[in-house]
């Protein structure tokens, strides 16, 4: 297989950009994750530094890496106790819907927006990034905290939610019915219900789960 001579060059100052930036993070004893993006902005479309020829490698191996970072920070879990942290911090979901959402709906009605651009830029405002909260969790080395799974079991609701929220939020955007966004919402209440029911609890615990996190000292 042909590399071009410029794909690897720009790789190269990637690497060397995003680990010196680590150690710089390390040494001041944050998350590079800021210092990451702000390298992006540097490097993407329209910065002082563009990558074109790694650009279309870097896109695939970041979203291969968002999916291996979450399902390294689930294997930190069991089914069986991640359902129990969903059910037990519902109200804090909750909590968090309001607050989310509130700012994005007053945005949208300040700026004038139609009923679809309040609903989307709420969504915005609401849900967080799993990416780069797993991230910054494991960077801070708090996968061991007592909190951590009521921080993960928020996170994975909204997640959850969002199975509702982009089907009805694509139909509506495309200009198609409510009766079309139902249907979106039933199919994806399906898929998680199956998922989370109590039956698929129980055959994964008696199959064996995965180790429980412990507090760290």
């Amino acid at each position: 297989m042909h590399t071009s001579l410029a794909l690897l060059l720009e790789l190269g100052v990637i690497l060397l950009a995003l680990s010196a930036l680590g150690a710089l993070a390390r040494r001041v004893g944050l998350s590079p994750i800021p210092l990451y993006l702000l390298a992006g902005l540097v490097l993407g479309e329209g910065g002082i530094a563009p990558v074109p020829a790694a650009g279309e490698f870097v896109e695939t191996g970041a979203s291969i890496g968002v999916v291996l970072l979450l399902l390294t920070l689930g294997l930190e879990f069991s089914t069986a106790e991640f359902t129990h942290s969903l059910r037990r911090h519902l109200p804090s979901a909750l909590v968090d819907l309001v607050l989310g959402v509130a700012p994005g709906v007053v945005a949208g009605l300040l700026l004038g927006l139609d009923a679809v651009g309040v609903v989307a830029l709420a969504g915005a405002t609401w849900v967080s990034s799993s990416g780069i909260v797993a991230r910054l969790l494991d960077d801070l080395r708090r996968l061991g905290n007592r909190e951590t799974p009521s921080v993960l079991a928020v996170l994975v609701m909204e997640d959850f939610a969002m199975a509702l929220y982009l089907p009805v939020l694509a139909v509506l955007a495309a200009g198609g019915a409510w009766w079309e966004a139902s249907l979106g919402v039933l199919v994806a209440v399906g898929a998680v219900g199956a998922r989370c029911s109590p039956r698929t609890t129980t055959a994964t615990t008696s199959t064996g789960g995965w180790p429980t996190p412990t507090p760290n000292s």
